[in-house]
């Protein structure tokens, strides 16, 4: 159900009323339509804001950063940081981005992390 939707409902309800009153059955249609929509919205975000990622690197050997929670597709930002053993950031190389995992590569052992969201999530 879209929102266009359940404006429509609402609005039929309103203003085809019989002078002042709202027919039963269509406030009800009107209340299930807003909370269907809602429960909608919901799921479509429940469990697919931030992911994480951690792992210690090999300098030179690809790395899978396997996300927490698997997207359902590969429509995601990311962000890596890396930071060797004296605490110095490092360049990260990326080979490859699925829906589960980031490969990539260093040019120095480091304990890498990535955060992630989808497209179109604002939390």
């Amino acid at each position: 159900m879209t929102y266009q939707q359940v404006f429509d409902i609402i609005k039929a309800a309103l203003t085809l009323r019989t002078s002042t009153k709202v027919q039963v059955e269509d406030h009800e249609s009107a209340e299930i339509a807003i909370l269907d929509y809602v429960e909608q919205l919901k799921n479509q975000t429940s469990g697919s804001y931030l992911r994480e990622a951690h792992a210690s690197t090999v300098a030179g050997v690809n790395c899978n950063l396997v996300w927490n929670t698997v997207f359902s597709d590969t429509n995601y930002s990311y962000t890596i940081n890396g930071f060797d053993t004296t605490g110095q950031p490092v360049e990260i190389s990326l080979i490859s981005k699925s829906s589960t995992k980031l490969i990539i590569k260093t040019l120095a052992n480091a304990t890498i992390t990535a955060l992630a969201i989808p497209y179109g999530v604002n939390p």
